[in-house]
């Protein structure tokens, strides 16, 4: 009788710390990811600079170009299912949409992964011009708040 407690209470013990790492997995941070440059020669002819950005290493990765104007820089960031465009222009740096000349993604799985109230509040994160590096961290920082929650996935 003894040793079918210690059996059950091992049992449980078990399945709790098997469901909060679990839990953990699903809830994890975006703290840590990687940037690292393209090469010129595997550029698309449209874009000026890219980067790949990853949470995880084992994951598809996100693709960020750099589309440059006289009036603004655009950062297209695209993923296996979303793409959203971050521009640092005179007004500032902030996320919108992508325009159609850059969109590779239909437009209704774009609306079903990424967070419109977040979209809104990420129209503006500073008034002030950023550079390459700066954009690229606010684009890492503020990308995983975007997606919705059930689409977070994408990310890992």
């Amino acid at each position: 009788m003894k040793n079918r407690i210690i059996t059950g209470i091992s049992l449980f013990v078990f399945c709790l710390v098997a469901l909060a790492s679990q839990a953990a997995d699903t809830n994890r941070s975006f703290n840590d990811y990687d940037i690292v440059p393209v090469a010129n020669d595997e550029l698309s002819a449209s874009a000026d600079k890219a980067w790949v950005l990853s949470y995880d290493h084992d994951e598809t990765p996100i693709i960020i170009t750099l589309h440059e104007n006289k009036r603004s820089k655009n950062y297209v960031v695209r993923g296996e299912h979303f793409e959203v465009s971050y521009v640092c222009c005179k007004k500032g740096f902030g996320a919108t949409r992508v325009k159609a000349q850059y969109s590779e993604i239909p437009e209704e799985l774009v609306s079903s992964v990424l967070n419109e109230k977040e979209l809104d509040r990420q129209r503006i994160l500073t008034p002030n011009q950023v550079t390459d590096d700066q954009a690229l961290g606010l684009i890492a920082s503020y990308l995983p708040s975007l997606i919705n929650p059930s689409y977070q996935h994408l990310l890992n």
